[in-house]
């Protein structure tokens, strides 16, 4: 959110009301957009989601907890999903059916593994997440809209990035080490 003194021209400083690491920024046009953010360095860390409606000029706060947010991804106006970790080897996604007014938690502590690292939609119903956990990570698929997830690639592949055309057309990618 800052840029040196000597900014290019057309970009913009803009001020989020937290100070906190971003994650992650997902806009659907060019008004409306959302934004998470680190949290967990300590326990004590809070994680934030933040809309505008506004093109960025201003940052609503939507939800905050002791989480690290790694990635936002809407599907339209309303519809959207948020995926991140404790740190502590329990991985979170949390959707909202109305544009973030409310986010509730679809995988909590039941999920172990490292951190939900980046998340695509087709649709409503059909997405993807995935986890680069040596143990429980992978490509996870629902067709569910988040109820149910099964393991489409295992965590030998160990994947970091997803983008997905279509629910036949996808890429994944990982960091080889």
């Amino acid at each position: 959110t800052t840029f040196q003194s000597d900014n290019p021209p057309g970009w913009y400083q803009q001020t989020l009301p937290v100070n906190d690491f971003v994650n992650d920024i997902f806009f659907l046009d060019s008004l409306n957009g959302w934004v998470v953010t680190k949290g967990r360095t300590n326990p004590n860390d809070t994680g934030y989601i933040l809309k505008t409606n506004n093109g960025g000029s201003n940052w609503q706060i939507q939800f905050n907890k002791p989480v690290d947010l790694k990635v936002v991804f809407m599907v339209d106006t309303l519809i959207g999903y948020v995926g991140g970790g404790s740190g502590g080897g329990t991985r979170y996604m949390y959707k909202t059916i109305n544009g973030g007014i409310s986010w509730d938690t679809i995988l909590g502590s039941f999920a172990t593994g490292s951190y939900v690292l980046d998340i695509s939609f087709i649709n409503i119903d059909t997405g993807w997440y995935c986890d680069d956990d040596d143990i429980s990570g992978g490509v996870f698929k629902t067709t569910t809209g988040g109820v149910n997830w099964v393991r489409q690639l295992n965590e030998t592949f160990r994947p970091t990035k997803l983008f997905f055309l279509n629910k036949d057309t996808g890429w994944a990618s990982c960091n080889m080490d």
